[in-house]
């Protein structure tokens, strides 16, 4: 471990890699502000830019834009009442009332602080916990990572959306398209696609699927939206950057929120499926019952301050704790995680349990470099502060048409074949009108990502019990696999409930 710490120190000395983060930083904030853009696009614009990049500036620089965009959503939402993250929609029941009361510094302010240090505690949740966990994966064989894609699986389909249904109806779609391709274990061709130029292609490029379903369709919808006046340009902004700046008397009276955020996000990043949105919400219900609906004499939502720091607590608390189980499992938990994963897989990095002792030093600088982007954090939230509201009154479908051609460029560089931009656009389409009728689409990609990897590990458990389906259930492990698979099925709808009712009320 000392050598790898050493060698990650190494790849720190080269400047590109601090240059890479600190124009990162800023650039995920900018696209997190501008409603309609956010940091998917962002991400998922730039994966197949990186595929030429060294491992740790490539990667670096996509959790950079995404570290920047969460913090970005709650400019607009506390400026302009309308989220550039969907993360971010809570802040807006207090950030703009505040902002209507001439104190936008202050509540900006609190959303930078509380954003940068609970991303801060969430990611030495990562580091401690992706060790951990990475020793206690290594000892599990095929049927106990089959029941642990399951437990991913029922997760991401029961929370993702509104209806749990549609959710469980995307991963069916994902499971079907994942299969398109070579068998895992045999090689025998199954729903081939032909092209004539090559034959039959292995399966469906993981970065054309990435990018048509959160890219284009994001894309898509926002195009919609601008035609039919739903996102409108804002010519004049309701409020300015005005207003007293953070006093110690808020930041005492909004501990007790930035725990609560920070706590609630930092489980809910743990566990696939829930997301930052969800994270959000439920933090700042539960920061509302805690300090039973006022601050300082200020209800919750007419401008309580620590309404601001739990929405933004909870949501940035996910980011590092979302990418455990995509390090130490393989397992995307979100559709930003989906995106790591084929940054990662594009570098020729493989995440699972043995990623410390293959790619040790490149994941250890990633892990420092994350630290370090919380601090760039704060300085360049403070100083974009008044820039933004500039930015704000721009028109956002001016970047679609630049962000549909890097699309289309990168996607084509990584085989240098037209097939794969044919697959990103059918996709794009499929996972726009998904959409339309309110199906999720992230739990699709995820099921697509873990379809190998379920079927490899159901079939390999079969062949070492030949044939006995015993394998699944006879071992304390399996059984603790399954028992936790019910128990969090059922704990997910009882939350789901009250968390309705919490948003209700």
């Amino acid at each position: 471990m000392i050598g790898a710490l050493q060698s990650a120190f190494s790849l720190l000395a080269n400047l590109e890699v601090l240059v890479i983060m600190m124009i990162g930083i800023p650039i995920g904030i900018t696209l997190g502000a501008i409603p309609g853009i956010g940091g998917m696009i962002g991400v998922g614009v730039l994966l197949p830019l990186t595929f030429g990049m060294d491992p740790v500036p490539a990667i670096v620089l996509l959790i950079s834009i995404y570290k920047g965009a969460i913090l970005g959503g709650a400019f607009s939402a506390i400026l302009i009442n309308t989220p550039g993250e969907a993360a971010s929609a809570a802040t807006c029941f207090d950030g703009h009332p505040l902002a209507n009361k001439g104190q936008s510094r202050r509540a900006l302010q609190a959303a930078i602080f509380g954003s940068a240090f609970a991303d801060l505690i969430s990611d030495i949740v990562l580091i401690i916990g992706a060790f951990a966990l990475a020793s206690v994966a290594i000892k599990f064989g095929p049927s106990q990572k089959f029941w642990i894609v399951v437990f991913s699986l029922l997760m991401t389909g029961s929370l993702t959306g509104t209806n749990a249904w549609k959710g469980l109806l995307s991963i069916s779609i994902g499971l079907f398209i994942g299969a398109i391709g070579l068998d895992p274990l045999q090689g025998t061709p199954r729903l081939g696609i032909i092209v004539p130029q090559i034959g039959r292609i292995e399966g469906l490029e993981l970065v054309a699927v990435l990018l048509g379903a959160f890219a284009l369709s994001e894309i898509f919808i926002n195009v919609e939206k601008l035609r039919r006046n739903k996102i409108n340009n804002v010519v004049n902004l309701g409020t300015q950057v005005v207003g007293p700046s953070l006093t110690w008397a808020d930041v005492k009276e909004s501990l007790k929120a930035f725990f609560i955020g920070t706590g609630y996000g930092t489980m809910t990043g743990m566990i696939p499926g829930i997301g930052t949105s969800a994270a959000s919400f439920l933090s700042y219900a539960l920061a509302k019952q805690w300090y039973g609906g006022k601050s300082k004499g200020v209800k919750f939502g007419e401008g309580a301050l620590p309404g601001v720091v739990a929405s933004e607590a909870g949501n940035n608390a996910v980011s590092g704790a979302n990418l455990i189980p995509l390090l130490t499992l393989g397992i995307p938990g979100s559709a930003i995680a989906a995106l790591l994963l084929g940054a990662l897989m594009l570098q020729g990095i493989t995440p699972g349990p043995m990623i410390f002792i293959d790619h040790g030093p490149i994941i250890y600088a990633i892990f420092i470099l994350m630290i370090l982007a919380n601090f760039s954090n704060i300085f360049f939230g403070h100083i974009l502060i008044k820039p933004l509201t500039r930015v704000l009154k721009g028109n956002p479908s001016i970047v679609f048409p630049i962000v549909l051609l890097i699309c289309f460029t990168g996607v084509y560089s990584i085989n240098n074949r037209l097939m794969d931009v044919g697959v990103m656009v059918v996709i794009g389409v499929f996972s726009y009108l998904l959409r339309k009728v309110g199906v999720p689409v992230a739990p699709m990609v995820i099921a697509f990502v873990l379809t190998r990897m379920l079927e490899q590990n159901f079939r390999l458990s079969l062949i070492l019990s030949r044939g006995d389906f015993a394998i699944f259930y006879a071992s304390p492990i399996n059984k603790v696999l399954i028992a936790i698979c019910l128990v969090a099925s059922i704990l997910v709808f009882v939350q789901r409930a009250r968390a309705k009712r919490a948003l209700a009320d």
